[in-house]
């Protein structure tokens, strides 16, 4: 997920839209971090872990395959090629000038930002009256995610998990 530039407002008694919620959440201590290492080291999506997060409810693993499906042409065609192209400008790219270049890789974060909340807008459609996000739903969702993406719960990936959480719920639940 790209660093959100500025939060979407919601009400304080209802439960926070899926794409408040993660831009909260995301600009939290050591998420982006945490979040990026299971996509860059997994093949994680941070939408999905996000999403896994925010439901209040725990998602079986025919309902998380579910999600990951209906997002998954999106999430391949449009959202990890921006992210490519905008990860490839980083160090320069001669020879365009720098400053040009950074400001049509802005430019190219701010779409990969809009495809990244369209993505959450379906993922939340599906589960946009279910309860407030709470830690235990969270834990189950997320080792759920990973059973069905196939990815190891082991001791370095659990350590993330954990830690994801923790940032998550800092209260205990």
């Amino acid at each position: 997920m790209a660093k959100p530039e500025a939060k979407a407002e919601t009400k304080a008694d209802a439960k926070p839209g899926l794409w408040a919620f993660s831009t909260d959440i995301y600009e939290r201590q050591g998420v982006a971090d945490i979040c990026l290492a299971l996509q860059d080291k997994f093949g994680l999506d941070v939408n999905l872990l996000l999403y896994g997060c925010w439901r209040g409810e725990r998602l079986s693993e025919p309902e998380m395959a579910a999600a990951m499906e209906l997002v998954a042409n999106w999430r391949d065609e449009i959202v990890r090629p921006l992210r490519r192209l905008r990860r490839l400008l980083k160090p320069g790219f001669p020879p365009i000038p720098e400053n040009d270049l950074q400001v049509f890789r802005h430019r190219v974060a701010d779409v990969e930002l809009e495809a990244e909340r369209l993505q959450q807008q379906v993922l939340e459609s599906v589960g946009a009256d279910t309860l407030a996000p709470n830690a235990a739903a969270a834990a189950a969702n997320l080792a759920t995610y990973m059973r069905v993406s196939e990815v190891p719960l082991n001791d370095r990936t659990q350590a993330l998990v954990v830690a994801l959480l923790a940032a998550v719920f800092p209260e205990p639940s």
